[in-house]
């Protein structure tokens, strides 16, 4: 490939297959890019899509995506692309997004992302050059860390470099990838996933010029994004001036910096680390590609020469360890950057250690404030050597085996960053309800709750702030696909509607796609819920949503002295505001709406049949069921002949957001008994598959009216099979296998003939349920006989305990731990 032009999307992919050597160029798709953008977004997608369910993220069969986004290398402070894969610190999905000039060069090169899959025997570097790629050994660089790696690839390549050290080659679970030096695709561990693929380096190297699609309209919003930047007091001087460790006072002074694993959120000491005070060791200023921010920076702390260090890592490896030597925290800087440590959960595990080692559950004496040890523990850690081989397993990990859970500061496995919760009520939202896990940048709420930007939020109240961190969530998500530095919505939102405008014009501009805010924040939504799905299906609950025991716990002195966390309210609203059931399960009609698809097709459905004859009971019982984690309601035919359609009514009021089956079994009136039923809320309704053709057929035209779907039963169907084919043919889109109460109560036929089931769901393409006997010893014989619903009803509706039977029944199915 020659020096070319390239307009908004590369339009090609590196596929890399370890196992073989192979390097594959395949096409972008462009359908994919126009639901998901890019970057984070076309990651997830394909990632979603293409990993088995319960993979070891160390295994081979685990993919590390390497993406940019169509901004990329194009608008102002978009020198940045993600990394995608499954986490080996949180067992979900994980996208870690990069800095630096890296991803510009990708593109450069020839290519949108790079997908790497498979496991190489031996340790080998990628490289690709303008458009062309190789597998080389790496054999000589492995054991080495990441300052030599890249000084060497430099020399012997030229291009960008990203790699890994120690840590990602001893599978250290926070091991990050770092890329220009000190730019680092950070948290999550996704660097130990490239050292389990044996790979140390991708270096990438192009000419190709970066141009958008409509170069005219691109540069006019180009230039007002670049004035609105330059003339914010914080992107257009504060974060140039300060650094990131501008935030350190602010903080402080709300009494939410947290000290001694987040046993205080308040030093008197917090300027001697502050933006203000590190400034005097300023070397030089330092920006990513295309950035007029400038935030990063190189000093030179006594001694010690650093690049930053950033905010986080100031905290992290500073007072979270009781420490606030500025050189200390240099040094630890450069020696988990060297290794490749993520500087958030390695300073987090650190803090956890020392109270550890306080209580007596480590026998180390590691104290607070030993900046030795501190030094001493990163490397042991990034070699797993001594005390350092439990470090690196992370904090969720240390208290599962040595105690101290109920002081183990993570979400879902990842530790969380630099602001106390009980003292910012949205962020501690956010933090609960990230994908990732503690992570701040899914919905950033500091701006507004401690900036007062765009405007003052009142940090202690929780009222509106479930609809705030859902539409940033939203909107994170879409920068993260389109590859911008998410500092830019300091100078771009006016007011906390989050005014997104200006990147869907530059979108639309550099790519010939055409998004509007409205679309450009759907995208975001779309990505948002697909990733909640694939950490569904990995068994992650609602459970998980939750922060550490030790924030039920007041604040102690500070400003936020007496604070608690109270999330209850807010996270319910939050699941109401996105569609998600009260269990956080995305709605199907949600699903629907954003394109994803059906819930089906993710994973066995629970539908509960209300065969009841008492509307106040059947509520009762399906708020109980609803709450145990059913997916479908099932308004039962008894319940139907008993209340008629004030029953489907009554059951959709009640949950606006799942579906809900209206069994009729309908013989004949087909189109009537559809319509009817539809109008009451229905969004499945039941026919019996032994009606005549036209009135199926009837039935089928007014689902297509009414938009509501059809289900035949197979009940007492002699050849189930050849009924199931025609019943197909007609336009239904569910069957039923359904042995009949009549038929379970006589004796000796009881038994669900499955070889039968499977028999029918081989016969057909469409999905198929299995009704009649469904308990927690049948369901699991149903689910591997092919069904993908399972529909139960005397084993919740007459057990003592519907929500704990249901549960039970989705444990038997697979569905969660």
């Amino acid at each position: 490939m020659g020096i070319g032009v390239i307009m908004g999307y590369v339009g090609k992919i590196l596929r890399v297959n370890l196992n073989a050597g192979k390097c594959d160029v395949e096409g972008l798709d462009y359908d994919i890019a126009s639901k998901y953008i890019g970057g984070r977004g076309y990651g997830v997608k394909v990632l979603f899509h293409e990993l088995k369910v319960g993979i070891d993220p160390f295994s081979e069969e685990n993919k590390l995506i390497f993406m940019t986004g169509p901004l990329t290398g194009l608008a102002p402070a978009s020198g940045r692309s993600a990394v995608i894969s499954k986490s080996p610190l949180t067992g979900g999905i994980f996208d870690a997004n990069t800095g630096g000039s890296w991803g510009v060069e990708l593109k450069k090169a020839g290519f949108d992302g790079i997908i790497i899959e498979g496991a190489s025997k031996k340790p080998v570097y990628l490289s690709v050059k303008d458009g062309k790629a190789e597998l080389k050994s790496a054999e000589k660089l492995w054991g080495k860390n990441t300052f030599e790696v890249k000084e060497y690839l430099e020399k012997e390549e030229g291009g960008k470099v990203a790699c890994i050290g120690l840590a990602g080659e001893n599978l250290v679970k926070y091991a990050c990838i770092m890329n220009d030096g000190d730019r680092t695709a950070g948290r999550g561990g996704l660097g130990a996933v490239m050292g389990a693929k044996k790979l140390k380096a991708i270096v990438v190297k192009g000419e190709n010029k970066l141009k958008p699609v409509n170069e005219y309209a691109f540069q006019e919003y180009y230039k007002k994004m670049l004035e609105i930047l330059k003339g914010h007091p914080l992107t257009g001087d504060g974060l140039g001036r300060f650094g990131t460790l501008i935030l350190v006072n602010p903080i402080n002074k709300h009494g939410i910096f947290p000290i001694k694993n987040f046993r205080g959120g308040y030093i008197k000491e917090a300027d001697q680390i502050s933006g203000e005070t590190m400034s005097k060791y300023l070397v030089k200023k330092k920006a990513c590609a295309l950035c007029p921010i400038a935030c990063g920076r190189i000093a030179k702390i006594g001694e010690t020469e650093t690049s930053g260090p950033e905010y986080e890592t100031t905290w992290a490896l500073g007072p979270q360890c009781g420490i606030t030597d500025a050189e200390t925290i240099a040094k630890a800087n450069n020696l988990c950057n060297d290794y490749g440590l993520d500087t958030i959960s390695m300073g987090n595990t650190l803090g956890f250690a020392m109270e550890c080692s306080e209580k007596g559950l480590i026998k180390e004496d590691i104290r607070y404030g030993d900046g030795n040890a501190v030094l001493r523990l990163i490397e042991q850690t990034a070699r797993r050597e001594g005390l350092g081989n439990l470090l690196a397993e992370g904090t969720k990990r240390i208290s599962e085996k040595v105690g101290g859970k109920e002081f183990a500061i993570h979400v879902k496995g990842l530790e969380l960053p630099a602001y106390d919760p009980r003292g910012v009520k949205g962020q501690a939202l956010a933090f609960c309800t990230s994908n990732r896990g503690g992570c701040h940048l899914r919905g950033y709420m500091i701006p507004a709750e401690v900036l007062a930007q765009p405007r003052y939020l009142d940090n202690m109240k929780t009222e509106g702030k479930a609809k705030m961190v859902k539409e940033l969530e939203e909107i994170m998500a879409v920068l993260d696909s389109l590859s911008i530095c998410k500092f830019t919505i300091f100078a771009i939102f006016h007011t906390l509607n989050w005014e997104s405008d200006l990147y869907a014009k530059l979108l639309t501009t550099a790519t010939g796609f055409y998004f509007d805010e409205k679309e450009l924040r759907k995208a975001g939504e779309r990505i948002f819920n697909l990733e909640r799905c694939f950490n569904l299906r990995e068994g992650f609950t609602s459970k998980d949503d939750a922060l550490p025991a030790r924030f039920k716990e007041p604040i102690k002195g500070g400003p936020a002295d007496g604070a608690v966390a109270n999330v209850d309210e807010m996270l319910s609203e939050y699941y109401q505001l996105r569609g998600w059931d009260e269990n956080g399960v995305p709605g199907e009609k949600k699903l629907a709406e954003l394109g994803i698809g059906t819930v089906a097709e993710v994973w066995p459905k629970l539908q509960v049949a209300l065969d009841l004859r008492s509307l106040d009971d059947a509520l009762k019982l399906a708020k109980k069921s609803a709450k145990g984690g059913a997916d479908w309601i099932e308004v039962g035919t008894p319940l139907i002949k008993s209340a008629g359609m004030e029953a489907v009514r009554r059951i959709r009021e009640l949950f606006p957001n799942k579906i809900i089956v209206a069994d009729l079994k309908t013989m004949d009136t087909g189109f009537m008994e559809v319509e009817l039923a539809a109008q009451a809320g229905a969004d499945i309704i039941g026919v019996a598959g032994a009606a005549g053709d036209h009135t199926i057929a009837d039935a089928v035209g007014a689902g297509k009216k009414f938009g509501v779907k059809i289900m035949a039963d197979l009940i007492s169907i002699k050849d189930p099979v050849k009924r199931a084919v025609e019943l197909e043919k007609l336009g239904v889109d569910y069957l039923e296998f359904h042995i009949s109460v009549d038929e379970q109560l006589r004796a000796g036929n009881t038994k669900i003939p499955f070889p039968l089931v499977q028999k029918v769901v081989e016969a057909v393409k469409i999905p198929v349920a299995v009704a009649g006997g469904m308990r927690v010893d049948t369901v699991p014989l149903a689910i591997k006989s092919g069904a993908k619903i399972a529909v139960v009803g005397g084993a919740i509706t007459r057990a003592g305990d519907a929500e704990s039977a249901t549960r039970a029944i989705l444990k038997a199915m697979g569905r969660i731990k």
